[in-house]
């Protein structure tokens, strides 16, 4: 497995961090170790930032690290985010079914 720790800049490929010395691993290999499936947890993304600001890695560029991760392993694992008009119909639903059983409990008290 080949680990790269550059960055996607607009038009250029810059080093976030100098090469590890005394076997310690890159910080693009402890981001990728981390996940759990497309996840990662609250608690490992601060110890990451943590990690990248103990090395001297830019905020951002960590962020983006972490970012870029995490949509390679949504799209080898095909996962897509819900979009729009899904998350309004599924909160609808669940409202108008609510409703329905509130209007329903009213009628049978008031009946």
């Amino acid at each position: 497995m080949s680990v790269c720790a550059t960055v996607v800049v607009p038009s250029r490929f810059r080093q976030i961090e100098e090469p590890p010395r005394h076997g310690e691993k890159p910080f693009v290999q402890l981001a990728e170790e981390a996940f759990d499936g497309p996840n990662l947890r609250l608690s490992k993304r601060l110890r990451l930032l943590e990690e990248a600001s103990n090395r001297k890695i830019r905020r951002g560029d960590a962020l983006a690290v972490i970012a870029s991760i995490q949509r390679k392993r949504e799209k080898a694992m095909k996962i897509t985010p819900p979009g729009a008009m899904r998350t309004f119909a599924t909160r609808y639903a669940f409202f108008a079914a609510g409703f329905a059983a509130l209007a329903a409990a009213w009628c049978v008290v008031l009946g």
